[in-house]
């Protein structure tokens, strides 16, 4: 009898603990929600990042491959805002197996003016993301806003560990105030005259638009080939144009052309920045705001 009260007691101790341990698999469509998704779910989540850093989030589709590693999986986090375009096939594939979050349509959008939406991109294709910016991660008031959104689904998916998800986001949350002082603290040493941030993707228009700068795009310079006479012609009368003072090359940029740039106009190159995500958010905005101030502070 004694022997058969300890096997329950060591039967109920194991499924308690295999209680606690169980996670909540989420996929991430963004390395950006990834990173969120870990930040918010803590140690309740698992987390699978289809999507790698530094690939083109406006030409990625998921492979058969990728779809069978998040099998299982309660929640696809997408950026949306129609970022990713291929969400309706998803959705179909998956049924009602799982919760397709588009966090970025939770959060106030942005709208393109004229044509700004098209931009180059690998192999001198152009895209079109229509009317409203998909880029809502430069404002880190939207990221604040996505922590809290996340945690109260999270919250309906997870109610035993509904605490925990509203404790980390407050807590992200906090982190990502101190990360906005600090930008606004970096960026107010930029002359006035400088605070324009060129670009061949136009995708800094919430960051612009946060902490007071003017956004600008320079068409070409992410060409796979050197940009053509007219094309340069056109890139240099922008440059003229617009008293741009230096030029932020971007992961996907042609050296070729910014090289050709430079040479022609004389204008500066700043270093490269991160505008389709990273596996880190501060450490994506921190690079990017270290690159602007060393560009135009000096």
């Amino acid at each position: 009898m004694q022997q058969r009260h300890h096997r329950l007691v060591t039967l109920f101790s194991f499924l308690c603990l295999a209680t606690a341990s169980a996670q909540t698999k989420v996929v991430a469509l963004h390395p950006l929600m990834a990173d969120l998704a870990k930040q918010v779910g803590g140690e309740h989540v698992e987390v699978v990042s289809l999507m790698r850093a530094g690939d083109d989030p406006h030409h990625f589709t998921p492979s058969p491959t990728m779809l069978n590693q998040a099998r299982g999986a309660s929640l696809y986090l997408a950026s949306g805002m129609g970022l990713e375009t291929y969400l309706d096939k998803l959705r179909d594939t998956l049924g009602n197996s799982a919760t397709i979050l588009e966090v970025g349509n939770t959060l106030p959008a942005r709208t393109n003016s004229g044509d700004a939406h098209q931009h180059d991109h690998e192999h001198g294709e152009h895209c079109n993301h229509g009317p409203t910016d998909p880029h809502w991660w430069h404002r880190v008031s939207n990221m604040q806003r996505a922590a809290d959104h996340l945690a109260r689904t999270l919250s309906k998916l997870d109610p035993a560990h509904a605490q925990d998800f509203q404790a980390n986001a407050k807590a992200y949350r906090k982190e990502l105030a101190q990360l906005h002082s600090w930008i606004r603290r970096e960026l107010i040493r930029i002359p006035k005259e400088k605070r324009k941030l060129a670009t061949a993707h136009d995708s800094f228009g919430y960051f612009c638009d946060e902490y007071g700068m003017q956004s600008l795009a320079v068409q070409g310079i992410n060409k796979s080939s050197a940009p053509t006479a007219k094309e340069l012609a056109e890139i240099i009368n922008t440059i003229r144009t617009k008293n741009i003072p230096a030029v932020f090359p971007e992961q996907r940029s042609n050296p070729k052309a910014l090289k050709t740039l430079s040479k022609e106009t004389g204008i500066r190159i700043g270093g490269t920045l991160i505008a389709d995500g990273s596996e880190s958010y501060t450490k994506m905005m921190r690079h990017n705001v270290n690159t602007i101030t060393k560009a135009l502070v000096e």
